[in-house]
């Protein structure tokens, strides 16, 4: 498994926000790396890395065992990429009653997640993102610092998978502090999977965002998600750069079914329910019109 993974963790559940820590990762556990960061960046010389972020309100373990599967998924498929696993700490003890709050660990999380790319990550590398529900934000605001800071060395923005993004659906095209316009511009392509079906971000989402709004300075707005209805309010200049994709009626494919399921089942599915790794995989290859599986009748 050509994979590591990157946690800015410091508890199961719950928690700060970390500098992180490097493991090697294996099927079934890892191996600690963070004494061998030199090593890391040498491995990304001239590469694309892969980086991946699960989304909101999942514990240490159910994260890890979420993205280390999918990359399994991608490699079956023939990826060839260096992956780097990332885990973060959207949740809480409280659970989802802890959702309006995460926004800012999603922030710390992206500026954490930047300052340990630019200093262990080669700057002739490409960096591609592949994101879940919140950690779309992760993404898109550690993207966004890429796309606007000229003043340090980093990685390349290359190509951005956005699964059932928790941010809104205006975010990509509009130039304000919350939203990601540059980055948009900047990176090589963005995919975007949505679906109609997605109950929670057609409730928890808007629900979160409200609160979120009546917050002082917080910059938010109570709008509708991404992950659900597709990008909107963008100028053509940023629809080039996207590809947009929305699940077919009746297929029912849910805020969780992009992602494997946790725990595994026995034995363990070899795919997603929305075939989501599928078009990962297609559009991180550059695959001519990669076909989202989910809008197949």
């Amino acid at each position: 498994m050509n994979a590591f993974v990157l946690s800015l963790r410091d508890q199961r559940f719950g928690g700060a926000v970390t500098s992180g820590v490097l493991y090697k990762a294996l099927p079934y556990w890892d191996v600690w790396w963070n004494d061998r960061l030199p090593d890391f960046e040498l491995l990304t010389r001239g590469q694309r890395l892969t980086v991946l972020l699960h989304g909101y309100n999942n514990g240490l373990e159910e994260g890890r065992e979420k993205l280390v599967r999918f990359i399994d998924f991608l490699e079956q498929k023939g990826s060839m990429d260096l992956m780097l696993a990332v885990l973060w700490p959207g949740d809480s003890w409280a659970g989802a009653v802890s959702y309006p709050s995460e926004s800012r660990d999603a922030d710390d999380s992206a500026d954490n997640l930047l300052t340990w790319l630019v200093l262990h990550v080669h700057e002739s590398a490409r960096v591609a993102f592949v994101g879940h529900s919140l950690g779309c934000r992760v993404v898109m605001r550690a993207a966004q610092r890429m796309a606007r800071d000229v003043s340090v060395k980093k990685p390349i923005l290359d190509r951005i998978c956005l699964m059932a993004a928790a941010i809104d659906s205006d975010s990509l095209g509009r130039n304000e502090p919350t939203s990601y316009r540059d980055a948009a511009t900047q990176a090589d392509r963005i995919a975007v999977l949505s679906s109609q079906e997605d109950r929670v971000l057609q409730v928890a989402y808007r629900l979160g965002d409200s609160v979120q709004s009546w917050w002082p300075f917080s910059g938010e707005r109570s709008v509708r998600a991404l992950g659900r209805y597709g990008p909107e309010g963008c100028s053509p200049e940023v629809l080039a750069k996207i590809e947009s994709h929305m699940a077919s009626p009746g297929r029912g494919i849910g805020h969780s079914d992009y992602l494997p399921k946790y725990p595994l089942s026995v034995p363990p599915q070899n795919q997603t329910t929305a075939d989501s790794e599928q078009f990962v995989f297609e559009f991180l290859s550059r695959l001519q019109n990669p076909n989202w599986p989910a809008e197949r009748p």
